[in-house]
């Protein structure tokens, strides 16, 4: 089964993405970064997870690149990072081609990869100046729409990882259990020489216990047991991987009344529902983690509307030293914003929350009520349900 993708589909209209000659693709393992560009059929794909061509490119890069056309997907190309200067030798030698008007542009070379720390690495040390980015990550459920319809039970516990879509005979705790012991705990842990490998663990399961909170390093420290500074450089390093998501506050130093902490979510909420132990939906319907996994599964959406069509979201929590809160401001074109509120029953904004927002002096345009399923709209707010957020994203955008 094939998914279209909302990214497949920016790619198409812009048809090569960038005027780079390399553009990085970069996500997680299984969230469909190869499946993605060699559906478009433009490319020759080129795995290095075969050994044969691994060690072919690590023996004699200049051979490599002559068997394949300008035009090729070098994906995981981290396994194999003596070609990195000898693509920038490429880029450089067909720049001087076109200054000196004796060849037009034709290298289109996309690179995948999902540890991001060591693609970062290969990326600065070679390609600085002649690479542009996208991101991609797992399924929004605007995408799912096209297969089944929404089921919040289903979006919580698989989240949007393709694979639990195409083969439904995998169990969801067991492939998240893998996704976790191999990519998080192995790859990105070995890439990055982490040695507290207990410790780092521990770290990821207390950062799913508090989804939706905002980020106290202190407190994550001293149950881990190493500094704040490890704690930060950690987290810091799941975000880069696409696992953990930081949404900065909302403040300007006009309105002293704002916080400046952060709040820490998950890049798929079902990352953190696996880690906080759950694996199945009734019991977590009970919890009282269920309000700030809902708040994680609209961020995501939110999210997924804008990095598929490579563009940085700009999403930030707004919070008053009174402890009034909206849960995302979103930033669209023209400096013009939506304040959002995420609720499992729907209800209006409230006197306290449309007084913080008046103070802010933005242009916000819609105020909008995100829950799983849409009611009436309210006085002062828009009621949305989480599978309708892409297509008002997408007029107002």
């Amino acid at each position: 089964m094939w998914i279209k993708r909302d990214f497949g589909n920016f790619l198409r209209q812009t048809k090569t993405g960038s005027h780079l000659p390399v553009k990085v693709l970069k996500g997680p393992r299984q969230v469909g970064k190869t499946s993605i560009l060699d559906h478009l059929g433009t490319h020759q794909l080129v795995l290095f997870d075969d050994l044969g061509v691994r060690n072919l490119a690590q023996d004699n890069p200049v051979l490599f690149f002559k068997q394949f056309s300008k035009k090729v997907i070098l994906d995981e190309a981290t396994l194999a990072p003596e070609i990195f200067p000898e693509i920038k030798r490429l880029v450089d030698a067909e720049r001087r081609l076109i200054r000196a008007g004796e060849a037009t542009a034709e290298l289109d070379i996309w690179v995948t990869g999902s540890n991001q720390t060591l693609l970062q690495r290969s990326i600065r040390e070679s390609l600085a100046g002649r690479a542009s980015y996208f991101g991609l990550n797992t399924l929004s459920l605007h995408e799912l729409k096209q297969i089944k319809p929404f089921e919040l039970a289903s979006a919580l516990v698989k989240g949007g990882w393709p694979e639990l879509y195409v083969s439904l005979d995998l169990d969801p705790v067991q492939y998240l259990n893998d996704f976790i012991a191999t990519f998080i705990e192995k790859d990105i842990i070995a890439a990055a020489g982490i040695e507290k490998r207990s410790a780092f663990s521990k770290m990821l399961q207390l950062c799913a216990a508090r989804v939706g909170q905002l980020i106290n390093y202190s407190d994550i420290a001293q149950n881990v047991g190493v500094d704040v500074t490890t704690i930060q450089s950690w987290v810091s390093l799941l975000a880069q991987n696409g696992v953990l998501k930081i949404i900065e506050p909302y403040y300007s130093n006009l309105n002293q009344r704002l916080i400046k902490t952060p709040k820490l979510y998950f890049e798929d909420s079902a990352l953190a529902v696996r880690l906080q132990g759950w694996t199945q939906y009734e019991p977590l319907l009970l919890s009282p983690y269920f309000g700030s996994l809902l708040e994680n599964l609209a961020l995501s959406e939110i999210s997924r509307f804008f990095t598929n069509r490579a563009v940085n979201p700009e999403i930030h929590v707004v919070r008053s030293k009174e402890k009034v809160e909206i849960d995302f401001l979103i930033k669209l074109s023209n400096n013009r914003y939506i304040a959002a509120e995420v609720k499992a029953k729907p209800v209006d904004f409230s006197s306290a929350q449309l007084k913080l927002l008046d103070t802010l002096k933005l242009n916000i345009i819609e105020k909008w009520v995100l829950s799983p399923s849409s009611s009436l709209d309210f006085e002062h707010a828009k009621s949305i349900a989480f599978d309708e957020i892409a297509e008002n994203l997408e007029q107002l955008n």
